[in-house]
């Protein structure tokens, strides 16, 4: 169940953020606010943050197509460094 927003209560990792989220009170991407969470458990972190890795792809690859010609041209180099979604919000992937 994903609410509203409430104090971090600990107890799992962002999958957005990962380990090291937590250090520097990140402890939810869709939260938005420092030490804050808006998903209730570990699993409903897990199905925002795969709805938000395809919502942010499908975004990117649109734009990579019908964007402005530099938009195109730039979206498009970064799609060249991006296999897909699952590499998006990966607090465990490349980068972190």
């Amino acid at each position: 169940m994903v609410t509203g927003g409430a104090a971090d209560p600990g107890g799992w990792e962002c999958e957005a953020y990962g380990p090291g989220g937590r250090e520097m009170g990140a402890a939810c991407f869709i939260a938005g606010a420092p030490g804050v969470r808006v998903c209730a458990t570990a699993a409903d972190c897990a199905r925002v943050c795969a709805a938000e890795r395809v919502r942010i792809w499908d975004r990117m690859t649109y734009l990579a197509a019908h964007g402005e010609a530099d938009e195109r041209a730039l979206w498009a180099s970064i799609l060249g460094e991006i296999s897909g979604p699952d590499d998006l919000l990966r607090g465990d992937g490349p980068g972190s």
